[in-house]
């Protein structure tokens, strides 16, 4: 309890702590921690990176949608593969936010604000933001900058981390003003804000990265000069990520220097349309109502044949499904699939809106499409959720666990899989294999309490002459104990 507490604390603390000024009278808090140098090893660093993942998480601020947050997690991986440290775990969240910006953390978690990503014109300039960010992690510059401080333990900086993410995204940076002023406002934003020299190593490591992986080193440079140039016309309402990343014309200068050295290793040279479809799904997801996205991408295709920019069709679709328009996203997802039958961005987004049309002979016809391409696609994590999903809003509980079974045996685990399936059982009344996905999907979360008490609760209720079942959920509930003991928060 004292150990959320002062989670919680420091969460409020910093949000104001980072955005608010610096007052004159100070107000004395109580004491949370002795002062004592911190070391932190990679081992100390996993541990926050655990917990600020964990919040993140139950924070309900990030784009809970699979397809955008795969595309996001195989963009990061396929820097992270060609960075200096490989074996380095990484978490990458997309927050729910019109902020412009990115952060990362000690433990290997980068978060990138949805504002960020919508403002972006190429795949390049996204990759740019996520290479720097990686470079903070692997040359260790947040973390050197926290073991400088004389007054944090593991929890506070985990907290206080959690608190810089989720309260800029929040927008409300009011939060704990009261509890914030005057605790050494100074000395903590320094810790959070890079120094130049990290910001130049960043810079050069991360567009060092951005080449190996074979993308446009202009997309750097690039981004620089738009933030900059925006940064020229709003006055003090500048995007965040200029607080923590200032940008100055030398920096953008070197960053373009350094790109036309690079180049001759460039193999992406336009942006994928995977790229330009995800930033139109979110751009729809996160409108604040389907009106607008229906007007904004109906003057986008207005003027554009759909051969040439297919993904402002494919967003006028979405945003016509977000008004429950289905006739019409049908039609419109019908022509897109035609012309590229193979793109299972149009088969999912098809499927969905005959099915959600809720008649009897296009519900048919959306399983139909996402079974015939589920036989040449049985590894497709996005595919198979949304097929088991569809099977599950028509009651085929029997095939959707089947299906869920086959993608956990031959494919690697994802929560999102255990979840449907834990649906699944229960909707079949198999409560105790239920509770076990369950616990398995928190477990892959990496919420360890939650995980034990749906294992307990599975306990409760198995047979008490199942032997074989009651072992495996003792093994496991061992073996997940054992772990959240391990990556208990130190002092």
């Amino acid at each position: 309890m004292k150990k959320q507490i002062i989670l919680t604390l420091n969460l409020l603390l910093c949000i104001c702590l980072a955005y608010q000024p610096i007052y004159a009278r100070e107000i004395k808090l109580p004491d949370i921690g002795a002062s004592s140098s911190v070391a932190l090893t990679p081992y100390m660093e996993e541990q926050i990176g655990r917990e600020v993942a964990t919040q993140i998480r139950n924070s309900h601020q990030i784009i809970d949608d699979l397809e955008i947050n795969e595309y996001l997690q195989n963009l990061g991986y396929s820097l992270v593969a060609n960075s200096d440290d490989n074996y380095q775990n990484f978490h990458f969240f997309l927050i729910n936010s019109r902020q412009i910006n990115a952060f990362a953390t000690p433990g290997g978690v980068v978060a990138v604000y949805s504002g960020l990503f919508l403002t972006t014109d190429s795949e390049s300039e996204l990759a740019s933001v996520l290479g720097h960010e990686i470079a903070h992690v692997t040359q260790r510059h947040l973390a050197r900058s926290f073991e400088k401080s004389s007054q944090l333990n593991v929890p506070i900086l985990a907290g206080m981390i959690a608190g810089i993410l989720l309260g800029v995204a929040s927008g409300d940076s009011s939060i704990g003003a009261a509890t914030a002023i005057g605790i050494s406002a100074a000395g903590q934003q320094a810790q959070i804000n890079y120094t130049r020299a990290n910001e130049k190593e960043a810079d050069r490591i991360g567009m060092r990265y951005l080449s190996r992986s074979g993308y446009d080193p202009s997309g750097m440079p690039g981004f620089f000069q738009k933030l900059e140039r925006k940064n020229r016309y709003v006055g003090k309402n500048y995007p965040e990520f200029l607080r923590t990343h200032p940008i100055t014309i030398n920096r953008i200068a070197e960053a373009t220097q350094r790109a036309e050295q690079y180049k001759q290793n460039m193999t992406r040279f336009k942006s994928p349309l995977s790229y330009q479809l995800m930033k139109a799904k979110l751009r729809v997801l996160t409108s604040s109502n389907a009106d607008q996205a229906v007007r904004l991408y109906q003057a986008k295709i207005d003027n554009n044949e759909f051969k040439i920019h297919p993904e402002y069709y494919f967003g006028y679709s979405l945003a016509l499904f977000k008004k429950r328009a289905y006739s019409e996203a049908i039609n419109l997802l019908k022509k897109l699939h035609h012309f590229q039958p193979e793109n299972i961005s149009y088969t999912i987004a098809l499927a969905n809106a005959y099915i959600a049309s809720n008649k009897k002979q296009h519900i048919q016809r959306g399983l139909n499409l996402l079974s015939d391409t589920y036989k040449n696609k049985s590894y497709d994590l996005v595919l198979v959720a949304n097929y088991a999903y569809a099977l599950l809003q028509t009651r085929q509980l029997t095939k959707t666990i089947q299906l869920l079974e086959d993608y956990n045996r031959d494919n690697y685990k994802h929560p999102a899989i255990y979840k449907l399936l834990s649906t699944a059982y229960g909707k079949n009344k198999e409560l105790v294999k239920a509770h076990i996905a369950e616990s398995d999907y928190y477990y892959l979360q990496g919420v360890l309490p939650a995980a034990i008490e749906q294992l307990e609760i599975a306990r409760k209720i198995t047979f008490k002459n199942d032997f074989y079942t009651l072992s495996k959920i003792d093994a496991k509930k061992r073996a997940y104990q054992d772990e959240k003991q391990l990556y208990t928060l130190e002092k």
